[in-house]
């Protein structure tokens, strides 16, 4: 079941380096298979898109206004460990 927008965290007052920290221990605590969502700014999309998507993570970013993106990111269940 989807949460609702207003239940996803809102990340994008992080530093990109504290997003990179926070994102990686959620995706630790995550189960494969699952996913994480939440809400960034633009500079974060960028930080995160290509790093998440090299090292076996699907990630899916939809813009939502100018400057903000609901980004989600899947942990794929390959047997791996991240």
């Amino acid at each position: 079941m989807k949460e609702e927008p207003l239940t996803i965290p809102d990340l994008s007052d992080l530093t990109c380096t504290n997003l990179m920290i926070r994102l990686k221990i959620m995706l630790k605590k995550s189960s494969p298979g699952s996913a994480i969502e939440f809400i960034i700014r633009r500079d974060q999309k960028e930080t995160i898109e290509v790093p998440f998507s090299r090292t076996g993570y699907k990630v899916t970013i939809h813009k939502i206004d100018n400057n903000r993106y609901r980004a989600n990111l899947e942990k794929k269940d390959d047997g791996k460990m991240h």
